[in-house]
């Protein structure tokens, strides 16, 4: 599996309550599925983070494009795969 690092903007400010609270569920699926690792918001509260393990961009991308954050219009995104080289993000 390869690693991707997923940043978020919050153009308006912090997504709203019930859009944060389903892209939470989003999150815990993804995360008992072993496809995130860890994810988070930026304490200046314009956006966040997150790191997945899939097999592909493109992957990463669809999981994001249909995500709570970006179909409210409250959020946008980039993808970056991520070439670790100290560390581990094996859970």
């Amino acid at each position: 599996m390869k690693q991707f690092v997923v940043t978020l903007e919050f153009p308006g400010g912090p997504p709203d309550q019930k859009v944060g609270a389903a892209q939470g569920v989003l999150l815990d699926e993804l995360y008992d599925a072993g496809t995130l690792v860890l994810a988070g918001p930026f304490v200046d509260g314009r956006g966040g983070m997150a790191v997945l393990r899939c097999d592909s961009l493109e992957q990463v991308r669809d999981i994001y494009q249909d995500s709570p954050l970006i179909r409210s219009g409250q959020a946008t995104f980039r993808v970056r795969e991520w070439n670790v080289v100290r560390g581990s993000v094996q859970q």
